[in-house]
């Protein structure tokens, strides 16, 4: 498999060829290093062979290297610190392996930038996730469905190890999300719609994988693949993603969402486990917990599947409380 680059810029006699080096022999690095002892000679070579990240000394960083804009960029700094800014400073003198560390830190939490994918995004997205478990989170999910596809087309798609939808639905051998991927990856022919989404009250649903190691598999290219797919061939106007977190690249998966509903619950391990992602997004992102709602839900007895079960999603006392919460949170899409 072909890596990713990561260039290396540094005037100073030996330090980037020698970085470099250092970086190609470790087998689990995960990006291929090139260096560079002048920002001219990077700024030539960028323009056929853009890199993804680019690690350069703060002398070297000259307008044209700028008008790059190379996705994610950190700056070797000679003073162990530095004003906090947009920019990533590392200090060039520590330890080869600390260095390692931050800059392997810094390249995990960068999700893939829409130029990088070549995807932009169109389609309204919902967001339903929670690092909990039974917290009501897919039943708020269903429901937010319900009620948006009352106003919009709108296609629910479950994306959990174990959504449980092939019992909760009679379509148990049908064709769903798996089918469309082996599609996609071995381009023979055009994915049908109309044997993978189906219908339940106001709300379409893309059958979800019936494995969790399918699911697993998936990579976050080619959800967005998906996602271009549906803008191009479907008149769908808003998702409803129903996360879990085995979906790939998740707090990327969680950015590309104009809204996060995330249900929690009161106990304290439950607290313990919400406060360690929040920590976590606040590390990898400067937005995503601006866009998430926290939901402290009421439980709404799950009655018996019936053909009236999406309906009666939508009335009582349940119903109003998931609809106050959408008018008084700001509409989705």
């Amino acid at each position: 498999m072909k890596k990713d680059m990561i260039a290396v810029c540094d005037s100073e006699a030996g330090y980037a060829g020698n970085f470099a080096d250092y970086l190609n022999a470790r087998k689990k690095f995960p990006f291929r290093a090139e260096a560079f002892t002048d920002s001219e000679k990077l700024c030539q070579y960028a323009e056929k062979n853009r890199p993804r990240f680019l690690l350069i000394a703060e002398e070297n960083l000259t307008d044209q290297v700028q008008k790059l804009q190379i996705p994610h960029m950190i700056i070797l700094s000679s003073e162990k610190e530095s004003e906090a800014g947009e920019d990533r400073y590392v200090y060039k003198y520590q330890s080869a392996e600390s260095l390692v560390r931050e800059v392997m830190t810094y390249c995990q939490e960068s999700p893939p930038t829409e130029l990088e994918l070549g995807y932009k995004k169109k389609l309204g997205m919902a967001g339903i996730y929670s690092p909990l478990g039974r917290c009501g989170k897919t039943l708020f999910a269903l429901t937010v469905g319900q009620i948006l596809g009352e106003q919009k087309n709108t296609l629910y798609i479950n994306m959990e190890d174990f959504s449980g939808w092939q019992k909760s639905i009679h379509e148990a051998d049908c064709e769903n999300l798996s089918d469309f991927f082996y599609c996609l990856r071995t381009g023979r022919e055009k994915p049908a719609l109309d044997t993978l989404i189906h219908s339940w009250g106001n709300l379409d649903y893309f059958s979800p994988v019936s494995s969790f190691e399918d699911l697993r598999g998936i990579s976050f290219q080619e959800w967005t693949a998906l996602f271009e797919f549906l803008e191009k061939e479907s008149s769908y106007q808003q998702l409803v993603l129903d996360i879990g977190n085995g979906a790939d690249q998740l707090f990327s998966m969680l950015e590309l969402c104009d809204k996060i509903y995330m249900p929690v619950l009161e106990d304290w391990i439950s607290q313990y486990k919400i406060q360690q992602f929040k920590n976590m997004a606040e590390v990898l992102s400067d937005s995503l917990l601006e866009k998430i709602t926290e939901l402290h839900l009421s439980f709404a007895p799950c009655a018996e599947k019936n053909p009236d079960f999406p309906k009666s999603l939508l009335h009582g006392k349940w119903g109003a409380e998931v609809r106050r919460i959408l008018e008084v949170k700001g509409p989705l899409g």
